[in-house]
């Protein structure tokens, strides 16, 4: 299943429509941090995937070095600007809408979302030149979920049920919810063994005009396009995919997090950046990517 998708393959799609509207384009975000043992200066890392296909099956990868402990996403503009432009070479336009998952984010942090990382995505869509064929101005339609994972919700059947835990595509959203938020539980697997641990999504910008049962069934679909599993995910796949990017992203910076090369002589964010053995940006040319050009336009890391 992965060596298929590393060489540009589809395992699977949906046979019906995944209800998002045309031209959508579905981001995932996240990002992972130095372990505490690590010199102050290692830097966090940043990952970031998107679709450029009707089906929501291939997902091109960015990714940033940033400041430690960062937990925004501090060069999210660029990033969504690679992204935008891989989708214009390969659909000769622009996404009319972006359906956004962003995960590793806690309640206390949905301020400093919306302060930092909406208007980075606002921004790099300001930035994009027109499109030869219309040269009118575009704007996209923003949808922003944050993902949670780490929190102590569970449901389960009440008596006179066999124990076992809900079938998958069960979803909560009332009652236990945040009653002033746009917001569901969603499980979107089966747990066969113990109670399953169900996916919280909480909206925070919904430009598109999902309604509630609209997302809900979106994002359940797209819980079952994951490519490395036959099943659908606990989490939904855009999430999910830019967590395996940050863990590639981790095995860049591998050598210095394990101690076995010294931390670049100035110990700067850009020292990191075009160390060749750590990051490699300067590897090619106006890319600030760690990986080769040769594999930008395929799931490598998968």
């Amino acid at each position: 299943l992965k060596i298929n998708v590393k060489l540009g393959g589809t395992n699977h799609r949906l046979q019906n429509p995944i209800g998002v509207p045309a031209n959508t384009m579905v981001v995932g975000a996240d990002v992972t941090h130095p372990s505490k043992d690590s010199a102050e200066t290692c830097p966090s890392l940043a990952g970031l995937v998107a679709t450029n296909d009707i089906n929501c099956t291939q997902y091109l990868a960015s990714a940033r070095i940033q400041p430690n402990k960062t937990e925004y996403l501090d060069d999210l503009e660029g990033m969504m600007y690679e992204r935008l432009s891989a989708y214009r070479t390969v659909n000769k336009r622009y996404p009319d809408h972006i359906l956004f998952y962003r995960d590793g984010v806690s309640e206390s942090q949905f301020g400093m979302v919306q302060l930092k990382e909406i208007p980075q995505i606002i921004t790099a869509c300001q930035r994009m030149p027109l499109c030869a064929n219309t040269r009118a101005p575009w704007k996209a339609k923003l949808t922003f979920l944050v993902v949670g994972k780490r929190h102590h919700a569970r449901f389960f059947p009440g008596e006179g049920k066999d124990g076992k835990s809900f079938h998958p595509g069960l979803v909560i959203d009332a009652t236990v919810v945040c009653p002033k938020q746009f917001n569901f539980y969603l499980q979107s697997h089966d747990s066969p063994l113990g109670t399953a641990k169900s996916g919280h999504y909480v909206v925070l910008k919904n430009e598109s005009g999902y309604s509630g049962a609209v997302l809900q069934e979106v994002t359940n679909n797209l819980c079952s396009l994951g490519s490395r599993a036959t099943h659908a995910l606990s989490v939904c796949t855009p999430a999910r995919y830019a967590d395996f990017l940050c863990d590639r992203l981790r095995c860049y910076m591998r050598p210095v997090l394990e101690d076995r090369i010294p931390v670049p002589s100035n110990n700067t964010l850009q020292a990191y950046a075009h160390d060749m053995a750590v990051w490699g940006q300067g590897r090619n040319e106006g890319n600030r990517n760690p990986w080769h050009d040769n594999v930008k336009d395929i799931m490598f890391y998968i």
